[in-house]
């Protein structure tokens, strides 16, 4: 296993991927546009910061992508993520973590902080903990009409 930089053409593999991220969701959600997830895939490549984590055959088991943004009120900066998935048969590796500290160590280089959340997930409690394990603080919750 190993973490690398996603180039352009990861972008399929990115999008099959997030397509079983999007199918595994516990919630109602709206389905995909494949129009705009290729889209935000691309920027994000292109203009954010997207990390692979594949296995020993090069096949993506995760990854996780985002873009410097900032508050509504301010101009300072921050990265978040737009997505972030491993596959469930990696899970019990260290790819979810690798994965997250080559993110925040984008954001440290870059000497802004970095936002992570999640969404529309069901293990909750078990990402707030992992999450807190890697030095991040929770800041608040959302919710949603089903």
């Amino acid at each position: 296993m190993h973490v690398r930089k996603a180039g352009i053409l990861d972008i399929s593999s990115l999008i099959l991927l997030l397509a079983e991220m999007h199918k595994n969701v516990k919630l109602s959600i709206p389905k995909i546009n494949s129009e705009l997830l290729v889209d935000k895939i691309s920027q994000a490549i292109h203009k954010g910061v997207v990390f692979v984590v594949l296995d020993d055959k090069n096949i993506i088991k995760g990854s996780i992508g985002g873009m410097i943004g900032s508050d509504w009120w301010s101009e300072d900066k921050y990265l978040a993520d737009l997505w972030f998935y491993v596959t469930p048969d990696y899970r019990k590796s260290n790819a979810a973590s690798e994965l997250v500290k080559n993110f925040m160590k984008v954001a440290k280089d870059s000497k802004i902080p970095v936002r992570l959340g999640h969404v529309f997930s069901g293990d909750i409690d078990r990402k707030d903990n992992f999450f807190s394990k890697l030095g991040l603080v929770k800041a608040g919750s959302i919710f949603v009409e089903v």
